[in-house]
């Protein structure tokens, strides 16, 4: 029973088993697709996950050749140095043409894994195609992910949810605090304001109150004196009209005394 052994053999021996899953990963970095058995994808996918980590430990410069080193070593590529003249082509353009198309260890630091900078793992993919006609076995394509690849279109509502979320309650956040700020500065406002309005509005009222009450006692004064002269005024004539009609009655007698001694 195979427990804990998570290595797959698929019926090799080590060294027929290493150089197989070296190829098969040579192949995807170079062609960044092939197609293969399922069993033999899942096992390729491991040696290239690992091959991407050892490269992203290798982008700087001090480490660079140490890390190229270990994954040309892995995938049994050594680096090519002379390439002789060949149908008239120089070795310049030969080694020229060999580094773009067929130098794996440079393709995979400087042109496969500067895309995975930002992502941590699952640098590969697996999609089944079904059965193979003649032995059917299971066929699989491997394939890198790459950086355009989005989730299913389900689950992008919910990611643009989760970040506009918080982006809004950021923004509620900061209205309430703006908010919060301007109704502290118009209560202070108004409390520096409020004893400054209550004075000036006391000292006149106050002294419009006591000129009040002196205009009222002075209008007060002034009208018990020129009623006095009223009423003495008004009793001179008073008696006038008193004396009057007695007198128009001594009148009227006089007539009446003259008119009898004439008689």
């Amino acid at each position: 029973m195979r427990h804990r052994h998570r290595k797959a053999k698929l019926g090799r021996t080590t060294e027929h088993r290493t150089a197989l899953l070296s190829n098969l990963v040579c192949s995807l970095i170079k062609h960044r697709r092939i197609e293969t058995t399922l069993a033999k994808a899942k096992a390729a996918r491991v040696v290239a996950d690992k091959m991407v980590t050892l490269s992203k430990k290798g982008q700087s410069d001090e480490v660079s050749l140490q890390y190229r080193r270990l994954v040309a070593a892995r995938l049994q590529r050594r680096p090519r140095r002379f390439f002789p003249k060949k149908n008239s082509v120089p070795g310049r353009e030969q080694r020229k043409q060999w580094r773009e198309n067929e130098d794996v260890v440079r393709i995979l630091f400087e042109d496969i894994t500067p895309g995975f900078a930002e992502r941590n793992g699952g640098y590969t993919r697996v999609i089944k195609l079904g059965r193979r006609r003649g032995d059917a076995a299971e066929m699989a394509i491997l394939e890198w992910v790459s950086d355009s690849d989005q989730p299913a279109t389900e689950d992008q509502p919910a990611q643009a949810k989760k970040k506009t979320e918080p982006e809004e309650t950021a923004a509620e956040e900061t209205e309430k605090a703006g908010a919060e700020e301007s109704a502290e500065e118009t209560t202070e406002n108004e409390s520096a304001a409020e004893p400054e309005t209550e004075e000036s509005e006391d000292t006149p009222s106050g002294e419009t109150a006591e000129e009040e009450a002196e205009e009222a006692l002075a209008a007060e004064s002034e009208e018990e004196p020129a009623a006095e002269d009223a009423v003495e005024e008004a009793s001179p004539t008073e008696a006038k009209t008193e004396d009057a009609p007695q007198e128009s009655g001594e009148a009227e007698t006089k007539p009446k005394d003259t008119e009898e001694k004439s008689e």
